[in-house]
């Protein structure tokens, strides 16, 4: 009886473990990317519950953290939220982009002004 209550948890441990390996958005992300003239980096650490996207994003140079307000997982295409600061000025940062394999790219809109992401795991 103990030996299979041991091998289900094993088993179970197991599973959980690969789930976590093929989840193509939970993790950590490399990010960089323009907005106007205003390059900027950053490192997401993305958590994942069903469709909706969580975690924080923190700035390369800074490495200030910005939690995520909201975030969508459709399919392969993710969207979050995030509120930041510029100069005492409060503003979201929505990012909307495509994941391809363990890449993402897309587009990203601060305040309205308009600019493009790339990022890696």
């Amino acid at each position: 009886m103990k030996t299979a209550i041991t091998l289900a948890l094993a088993i179970a441990l197991i599973g959980l473990a690969a789930m976590a390996q093929t989840d193509p958005v939970a993790g950590t992300w490399r990010l960089k990317g323009k907005v106007q003239s205003f390059g900027f980096t950053l490192t997401c650490k993305f958590t994942r519950a069903g469709d909706t996207l969580g975690g924080t994003c923190f700035d390369g140079g800074t490495n200030k953290a910005h939690p995520v307000k909201s975030g969508k997982i459709t399919g392969d295409r993710v969207v979050w939220t995030y509120g930041s600061d510029f100069m005492g000025q409060k503003f979201d940062v929505t990012y909307s982009g495509a994941l391809k394999g363990s890449a993402m790219s897309g587009a990203v809109d601060a305040a309205g002004r308009k600019g493009n992401f790339s990022g890696t795991r």
